[in-house]
């Protein structure tokens, strides 16, 4: 069953990566100007055009929105109203000659109207330009230099008069008919069809300056790589890439994918099993592994569609904060390595990348001790950017590239962005239900309500768990496993004690004895419920499933002994074990087997009558001996070496409490 699970998990993120599968090809050349071309000499496969780079298209939009025309809207309607009120004035004129005067003036006018007078608005120097008029559905290309300005315009109207009737008459007649009224702007700008016949035209710069044809050379081994050649290159990049299949089969294609899957979901199995085999058992890890990983691909996959500078702002490492929160650092960042694989395999350039994210996930990793600290999540940000400018400084340096201000500023913005991983985490700890770093510091508190209630109604037991707790956390500290995780199992491990306090002797008073009249069956019963109940009271107070597996584990199916002796010594079967067996899990962490040694060999310090080292020396081997005999760590992942390190951890830890102290001497009477 636990293959199958985790087959199904290992086959589930393939097919998901598969789709998810970038459907284009893999520029195989890395190149720079300046750098040798260390390659095949390279022949074009295929006719392509040449791109024109971007400063290129800029300059040619540049001179072509330059070379535009403005267009000017012709409203015929205003110079027709004025001309004709002009004329209509000619039916007050008190002789013929002032009619003819007035007729002449609305002629004249006419005619500048037609030429077209600009408003004052529009103080662009035109005469120097040509612009478009539109006159209708038709436009007319107009030189500026004969388009009127209504001062222009008036001082054009009053000149031609002058000649023909006199100065005199043309100021006497102009002021009394208020001429100047008459002249006004009937050439409107017309914006909107201005910018978009700019727009258009801007848009049609053809992007390509000429094409490279099917068997000439590109560049040869060991040429240098000029300006020419990259813009070569990069227009076979292009091409190449946007048709892919065109020289490559799609089953080859596919093959490559499945291939690199297959090698990648390898990769992660052997990285889990270096690291924590343990994820293997727990179907919930694997999964959330799995799941860690697949977001890392989709992120790759979509930072592919970005340019290159933008690709260094997606926050590959926010992995490792997350993952370490419940996974050992090492299997997060054994994983995460795994992870960042398809930048090598399917992204042009992404050994920059690659090195980039690599070496941030390792400043989170060696930090995370100290991210509890909110100053020091800052801090860890900080170098991750360090970090990052340093592989770009390297990789600038070697290429001769120019740094960019919005490479470092992507840089800059990767490392904030890692900050926002951290609230991220309790996202994950409610779809998966685990336990972050921060809730087991949470559960060490001795505060809440579990605690304190096990303080009141069993105070032996909460003294019990304490030193178990801090017993149990100095060995597994010894041994590389999680301290904090494994003083929590302690903590709670006896929490079924609450239920019934004096059926167990560390919380009786002197002269009670609740086994006083009860068979041993019945007693062993009794004793054996506490884990039962512990396991409720758990789930009552919503404890989480890691903790509750210590409670389940702390005991295994080992054997109350006082019991099972005195039945066998009153007359009892010796082979009826079974009603003086627990009935809980045998550990499987090396965090769960360090409590449960923890646990018996603190009840039965208690009852030395001497704290010899030899004597705890002999208590400590003979509980964990007697544990390993009974089959109890059968199950664990758990090595020799390491039982032997957990063996010198707590010798050498209760020999430091019960250290003998000084006899005070007492004061002499005079």
């Amino acid at each position: 069953m636990l293959k199958y699970k985790v087959a199904v998990t290992f086959v589930a993120l393939g097919i998901a990566m598969l789709i998810l599968f970038p459907k284009k090809g893999t520029f195989k050349y890395n190149y720079h100007m300046g750098s040798t071309w260390m390659y095949e000499t390279l022949v074009a496969p295929f006719d392509f055009p040449i791109l024109k780079t971007q400063e290129e298209r800029l300059m040619e939009m540049e001179e072509k929105s330059s070379e535009l025309l403005d267009y000017y809207e012709y409203a015929s309607k205003v110079s027709d109203e004025k001309v004709s009120s002009l004329r209509q004035s000619a039916s007050s004129a008190a002789t013929s000659a002032d009619k003819n005067f007035i007729y002449a003036t609305a002629t004249e006018l006419q005619s500048i109207y037609d030429k077209g007078v600009v408003g004052s608005e529009w103080t662009e120097d035109l005469s120097d330009k040509v612009v478009f008029v539109k006159k209708g559905k038709r436009a007319v290309e107009t030189p500026g230099a004969e388009l009127y300005s209504i001062d222009e315009a008036y001082s054009s109207l009053r000149k031609k008069i002058s000649d023909r009737f006199g100065a005199a008459l043309t100021d006497s007649l102009f002021r009394d008919l208020h001429v100047r009224d008459y002249v006004v702007a009937n050439l409107n700008y017309d914006e909107a069809t201005t910018m978009l016949v700019h727009r258009n035209a801007v848009e049609y710069v053809s992007p390509t300056s000429g094409v490279v044809y099917a068997g000439q050379l590109i560049v040869s081994r060991g040429e240098i790589v000029t300006k020419e050649i990259v813009q070569m290159l990069d227009s076979y990049k292009a091409e190449y890439l946007s048709h892919y299949g065109y020289n490559d089969s799609l089953l080859s294609s596919f093959l490559s994918h499945v291939l690199f899957v297959i090698i990648m979901l390898w990769l992660l199995a052997c990285a889990i099993q270096l690291t924590d085999s343990i994820i293997f058992r727990y179907g919930r890890q694997l999964v959330f592994v799995a799941v860690l990983v697949l977001c890392v691909f989709v992120a790759i996959t979509i930072s592919m569609h970005l340019s290159e500078s933008w690709r260094m702002l997606v926050p590959l490492a926010m992995y490792v904060i997350i993952a370490q929160s419940w996974l050992k650092p090492s299997t997060a960042y054994a994983t995460f390595i795994v992870a960042l694989l398809p930048l090598l395999f399917m992204m042009d350039g992404g050994v920059e990348l690659f090195f980039m994210n690599m070496l941030a996930g390792a400043v989170l990793t060696s930090a995370s001790r100290f991210l509890r600290k909110t100053r020091s999540q800052f801090l860890s940000a900080l170098l991750v950017f360090v970090v990052m400018f340093m592989v770009y400084i390297a990789y600038a340096l070697a290429s001769g590239n120019e740094l960019h201000r919005v490479e470092i500023g992507c840089m800059l913005g990767y490392s904030l962005l890692l900050l926002a991983g951290y609230p991220l985490i309790f996202m994950f700890e409610k779809l998966f239900s685990y336990v972050s770093v921060s809730r087991l510091w949470e559960l060490t508190d001795t505060s809440n309500p579990v605690l304190q209630e096990m303080s009141k109604k069993a105070p032996g037991t909460f003294q019990h768990s304490l030193q178990v707790a801090s017993l149990a956390e100095s060995a597994c500290r010894d041994i590389g496993g999680n301290p904090v995780l494994v003083r929590v199992g302690g903590l709670y491990h006896d929490i079924g004690k609450i239920m019934n306090p004096q059926c167990f002797i560390e919380n009786q008073t002197s002269g009670v004895d609740y086994h006083a009249g009860l068979t041993s069956k019945q007693s062993a019963a009794a004793i054996i419920r506490h884990v039962d109940d512990g396991v409720a009271l758990a789930k009552k107070n919503q404890l989480p499933a890691l903790i509750i597996n210590f409670i389940q584990s702390h005991h295994g199916t080992s054997r109350t002994n006082y019991f099972y002796n005195k039945f066998v010594n009153e007359g009892g079967d010796a082979a009826d074990q079974d009603p003086f067996r627990y009935h809980g899990e045998k550990p499987y962490t090396k965090e769960q087997v360090v409590l449960m040694f923890a646990d018996s060999i603190e009840a039965a310090s208690r009852t030395l009558k001497s704290h010899s080292p030899e004597s705890i020396s002999e208590l400590v081997d003979s509980i964990i001996d007697s544990k390993i005999a009974d089959g109890q760590i059968s199950d664990a992942k758990i090595t020799f070496k390491e039982v032997a390190e957990v063996r010198a951890s707590f010798k050498k830890f209760l020999q430091q409490i019960f250290h003998e102290r000084i006899e005070y001497p007492k004061l002499k009477e005079s």
